[in-house]
């Protein structure tokens, strides 16, 4: 919006119509609006007869609250003034005021019109701007003559959709097809505020039935990734799409919703009585039926007790019937049977093969590709997860909160930190919304999966950004997920973190937490959380070395009755690394040798490490700089900062020469490519940088090149994160 301040608003206004402009509705010699296609002209009187305190004020509307913060920053960045610093109005909305270098001012500002007409209330004044910032008309018209018009014109359906919500009541007759479009790209794009918006506005549009349904599923699975608030209206969305009537798979889709999110707020036995009542509606349609049993038993792993319930009563529905069970609960009880030490890692992988060669009915379909996929990872079949994975991913139809669908991805964030592939695992966390951080604001596609967050802490500590990796862990509530498997999952990561930064106690007690969690779920195995290894590390660190043998004996058993080289090799290290003396060095080169052929570095990397520690302190040292100087070269690869600085010590200890080789991380920058990544990180393309800094565009290119692997980015938009949570070194 530009708002001019004139000394003679009923004249400007004669010139403005007699260019042949659109005048909006409602406008008078007081205030007058043009609409220039995307661009409103507002006219409003100077504050003085001379208009000095008049002039020019262009505004910048935002999305949301939080846009408003990062536009302002980025402002600032690229040389802005602050004039005024976001805040919040007591009537609502935020906004902001700079001005561009040659002092020319900018609002930025938002206001949330649209939430609350689309709770049945009136809309509230304008919210006061920056100084001088105009107030936003006060007649609804000309919102609905600006939706008519952009529509007419070939306007985006979001630029038109924002009129139609801040106009209010009912709309034209496209009207619920422009909101319902506009939401969608909202949400893909990472705007889920602005997607609630728009579908609440939508519920303002008289519809059938079936397609209220539809919009109230999509409408409360958003909500309830959201805040508190929107969270306890998402659930109260989903349960009046259940109620609609609609057909049996979008009602199927409502429950399952429903039921995921009241396990997420504690509430499972009330989840589970949602789908026994749709189990009843569907006893005519067996493949329904199935799936919803399936949905239950995975909305029951919220809560231990609840969980084994649901798998007896699957083992007895399977036993009972003269047909063969459906794939979805054949493949869900190995998981279980996997778990509880009853199958091996090879018998598993079979049943994964197996039910995914059959054809797969479209209800359950996420559910088995998901449940497979988990078995082949465990299996070590990785190639085998990544593209059941995918299969899932690609072909989902229903809600994000979907417990198949959350399932897949914490498949998929596993099996990227089972590889080290920690970069690619973070930038996704992104994506998901479990990271907050620039470009910009994430979906919230993983919003409340304890698991995806475990692991994104795993991520950052072993990347050495333990920092983030705290901050991570120390923004996670309780909640509902207490109880459920991927609580413990957090606890485990969390408990690696607190060993990684030097406190055994505390790391000690998370372990220990979990293991009681996972026993009383009857998970006894170590292909989920092998908090026996990692807790005996924190005995051994505690000085009590025979109460670490024990756990990692007990650990070896177990990896061994599964059988697959990475929970071998990782239970063969800890118990080495607990037993010492002349024994352990040779238990952890077993170790090695055999996750050498597991193709999981961090695994690797730990045991080169420990055998390097027990040869050092056993006076071995020219055999142990052999060792670790394998692991630094997988640390340094995989980008693993917090390996790269233990193995550096040891090394140091072993007697080796200062290493010379690449470090990772902004101190690892030389003076040029530091500032070639700044410039970078201001938006200046190679040929500007060159120009900039007198240099060869091929010698730019190849600084980037450098500087992306040393910080662990892929992108130029990430520079300016990456920099700023890890300042340089200055250079000596």
């Amino acid at each position: 919006m530009v708002t001019l301040g004139a000394r003679d608003v009923p004249g400007l206004r004669r010139f403005y119509r007699a260019l042949g402009w659109a005048e909006l509705p409602g406008s008078d010699d007081g205030r007058v609006g043009f609409l220039l296609a995307g661009v409103l002209l507002v006219l409003r009187p100077a504050a003085g007869a001379d208009g000095a305190a008049g002039g020019a004020m262009l505004t910048c509307t935002v999305t949301g609250p939080r846009q408003v913060d990062s536009a302002c920053v980025a402002a600032v960045a690229a040389g802005a003034t602050v004039l005024a610093e976001p805040a919040d109005h007591p009537e609502g909305g935020r906004s902001a005021c700079v001005a561009d270098p040659e002092g020319n001012r900018w609002e930025i500002a938002w206001a949330p019109l649209a939430r609350w007409r689309t709770e049945g209330g009136q809309a509230p004044p304008a919210a006061p701007a920056a100084p001088a910032a105009p107030a936003a008309p006060a007649s609804d018209e000309p919102h609905r003559a600006s939706a008519e018009l952009l529509h007419h014109h070939g306007a985006s359906d979001e630029v038109v959709a924002a009129h139609l919500v801040a106009a209010g009541g009912d709309g034209p007759g496209w009207a619920v097809e422009t909101l319902l479009c506009a939401a969608r790209t909202a949400r893909r794009e990472g705007r889920p505020e602005q997607a609630v918006d728009f579908l609440r506005r939508a519920l303002a549009e008289p519809l059938p039935p079936a397609r209220r349904g539809g919009v109230l599923t999509e409408l409360g699975s958003l909500e309830v990734t959201l805040g508190p608030a929107d969270r306890a209206l998402g659930v109260r969305h989903l349960a009046e799409s259940v109620r609609l009537e609609q057909s049996d798979v979008s009602v199927f889709k409502a429950a399952n919703a429903l039921g995921t999110a009241l396990a997420a707020r504690g509430q499972t036995s009330v989840a589970l009585e949602v789908m026994e009542e749709l189990a009843e509606r569907f006893t005519g349609h067996p493949e329904l039926a199935w799936a919803v049993q399936v949905a239950a038993a995975l909305i029951a792993s919220h809560d231990g007790h609840s969980w084994l319930e649901t798998v007896d009563r699957l083992r007895r529905l399977a036993a009972t019937t003269t047909a063969r069970p459906a794939p979805a609960v054949r493949v869900l009880l190995a998981e279980f049977d996997s778990t509880s030490g009853r199958l091996s890692a090879a018998e598993a992988a079979a049943v994964a093969r197996e039910v995914t060669a059959e054809p797969l009915d479209p209800f359950s379909r996420t559910y088995v590709l998901a449940s497979a996929a988990t078995l082949a990872q465990w299996a070590d079949e990785l190639a085998l997860a990544d593209r059941l994975v995918a299969e899932g991913l690609t072909g989902h139809r229903g809600p994000l909160v979907d417990p198949g669908y959350q399932s897949l991805l914490s498949v998929h964030a596993e099996s990227l930190v089972m590889r080290g592939r920690y970069r690619e695992l973070l930038e996704a966390c992104h994506g998901w919304g479990v990271l907050i951080g620039p470009p910009a604001r994430p979906a919230p596609s993983g919003v409340g999966n304890a698991h995806l967050v475990a692991q994104a802490v795993i991520a950052l500590t072993e990347a050495g950004r333990a920092a983030e990796a705290r901050r991570l862990a120390d923004s996670v509530a309780v909640d509902g997920s207490h109880g459920s498997w991927e609580w413990n999952e957090f606890l485990y990561a969390r408990g690696l973190l607190s060993l990684a930064e030097g406190d055994p106690a505390g790391a000690l007690d998370d372990l220990s937490e979990c293991g009681r969690g996972q026993s009383a779920r009857q998970v006894t195995s170590p292909v989920v959380t092998p908090w026996r290894s990692a807790a005996a590390d924190c005995q051994l660190l505690l000085g009590r070395p025979a109460a670490a043998v024990a756990l990692a004996t007990e650990e070896l058993a177990a990896a061994r009755r599964w059988g697959t080289p990475r929970c071998v090799g990782r239970a063969l290290r800890a118990l080495g690394t607990a037993t010492g003396g002349r024994a352990g060095p040779a238990t952890v080169e077993q170790a090695g040798a055999l996750l050498r052929t597991a193709g999981t570095d961090p695994e690797l990397i730990a045991a080169l490490a420990a055998h390097g520690r027990l040869l050092v302190a056993a006076g071995h040292r020219t055999a142990a700089r052999g060792a670790l100087r394998e692991a630094a070269r997988h640390a340094e690869r995989i980008g693993a900062g917090r390996w790269c600085a233990v193995v550096a010590a040891l090394l140091a200890a072993a007697g080796a020469r200062r290493a010379t080789a690449s470090q990772t991380g902004a101190h690892a920058l030389t003076g040029s490519e530091r500032r070639i990544c700044a410039l970078a990180a201001q938006g200046h393309s190679n040929p500007e940088i060159a120009a900039l800094l007198h240099l060869a565009l091929r010698t730019v290119e190849t600084h980037l090149t450098n500087s992306f692997r040393k910080l662990g980015v892929r992108r130029r938009t990430e520079l300016a994160g990456r920099l700023a949570a890890e300042p340089a070194v200055p250079d000596r």
